[in-house]
């Protein structure tokens, strides 16, 4: 199932605050996961590879559609995003690696610029194929989280200003309490828990398995 675990005031942007954020989680009694969703900023991505160095990674695959199609011209952009699209939902992981070099290869001299941005960090793009395919269509992307922030947002902006963070806080963490109660898990057999078992031994096993960004 799916749980809010933790809620922080800090900069988005640094990393010493999201490894305070992780050492916090860490601290109460957080065990090291099996994959992280996250959006593509450096920072994050640091504390990330600090605090959780044997946990796969998966890139929003809507934030990085975005930015490419947003380095495209409109004519080009239908036409790429159903390539990339198919690319990032093969059956297999090395499908989708190889599609997604395959555009590469071919649009590169056209735009260099967009093709530059599907090729970084390419292998945490697509992640979620290495993982149950009944799994993938909840663990691609940070949608469930983009929602949430936008429900704070929408709930916060009404009010003129707060008397002070606490107050702040106190109507977030409120707000956040009962988006998370509608959350729904994923399903779980007992083939499929041997399948993240597997990932997980791999990880232990061989740490050079999981793609590492820059």
């Amino acid at each position: 199932k799916k749980a809010l675990l933790h809620l922080a005031v800090g900069d988005p942007e640094s990393t010493v605050c999201w490894k305070r954020f992780f050492d916090d989680l860490k601290g109460r009694g957080l065990n090291e996961p099996l994959l992280i969703i996250i959006d593509g900023h450096s920072g994050l991505r640091r504390a990330v590879l600090e605090s959780f160095a044997h946990a796969w990674v998966q890139r929003c695959q809507v934030h990085r559609m975005r930015t490419i199609l947003c380095k495209l011209p409109q004519q080009a952009r239908p036409g790429l995003k159903k390539l990339m699209a198919q690319a990032f939902r093969a059956a297999r992981y090395e499908a989708g690696l190889r599609q997604a070099q395959a555009i590469i290869a071919r649009y590169q001299a056209d735009y260099p610029e967009a093709m530059k941005c599907l090729r970084t960090d390419l292998e945490e793009v697509l992640t979620a194929l290495r993982f149950p395919a009944a799994h993938r269509v909840r663990i691609r992307t940070t949608n469930l989280l983009e929602r949430l922030l936008g429900e704070g947002r929408r709930r916060s902006k009404v009010i003129p200003r707060f008397l002070n963070e606490r107050s702040g806080m106190s109507l977030l963490f409120a707000v956040l309490v009962d988006a998370s109660a509608a959350w729904r898990g994923v399903g779980m057999t007992p083939a499929l828990t041997q399948q993240l078992e597997a990932l997980k031994k791999k990880t232990q096993t061989d740490p050079a398995a999981i793609p590492m960004a820059a």
